[in-house]
């Protein structure tokens, strides 16, 4: 197998004493629940196996100082934190400053990448992403030109050409259908298309097919 398909190319280069140590390492890491916390400690073995890895030494936190940490690293703020723990703001922002200085940290962005880095922070929340806004437009748009080119051979028949997170975006596109405003139905009047709540609480546009207009329907609409 090519090296550059191998995700540890590395450990072919291992004794057999430092291999069998290796993947019995790995097996341990991997025994704990379908978590954040196993895959930080599968990471965690590789990295410290790793050549240039680095075994990282006792965290030097204490477990309120941990506690507090693992909350600003999830994305909290300090109050949010303070809420959390159920205790004080005041407190959790001393905790911060008290950390801080115990890891030799600028802040408590550069403390929440020193404990990541060492492992040490292994049950923190990560916050997910918003939708890709424009991955789904992107996607509403090639659905678009796909429905608008079935419905031209199908005049007069209904068929979802969107869906949208909101009432405004579904209610825009159904605007600017029949306009021709979308490449996919041009020319202006060629359409018509309704925006509407689904059962299942989705915003969707339907769009139907009316035939190519005249020059003087073009040009008041």
């Amino acid at each position: 197998m090519a090296d550059d398909h191998l995700a540890f190319p590395w450990a072919r280069s291992l004794d057999a004493e430092q291999l069998a140590a290796f993947i019995e390492d790995l097996w341990g890491a991997a025994s704990g629940d379908n978590d954040l916390a196993t895959l930080d400690a599968i990471e965690r073995v590789i990295r410290e196996r790793a050549p240039g890895g680095k075994t990282s030494p006792p965290c030097p936190l204490t477990p309120r100082q941990l506690a507090v940490l693992t909350e600003l690293a999830s994305g909290e703020t300090q109050g949010s934190a303070a809420r959390n723990l159920g205790t004080s703001l005041h407190t959790v922002k001393a905790i911060a400053v008290d950390l801080c200085a115990r890891l030799r940290a600028r802040n408590i962005t550069h403390a929440c990448v020193i404990a990541a880095d060492y492992g040490w922070i292994t049950e923190h929340r990560i916050p997910r992403p918003a939708r890709n806004v424009k991955r789904r437009a992107l996607a509403n748009a090639g659905r678009h030109a796909d429905r608008a080119a079935v419905l031209r051979t199908r005049p007069g028949v209904e068929l979802v050409v969107g869906d949208y997170g909101s009432r405004g975006t579904a209610y825009r596109a159904a605007r600017l259908i029949p306009r021709g405003e979308l490449n996919a139905y041009e020319p202006a009047g060629s359409f018509k298309a309704r925006a509407y709540l689904t059962k299942g609480s989705r915003w969707v546009v339907a769009a139907r097919y009316v035939g190519t207009p005249t020059t003087t329907e073009r040009a008041a609409s």
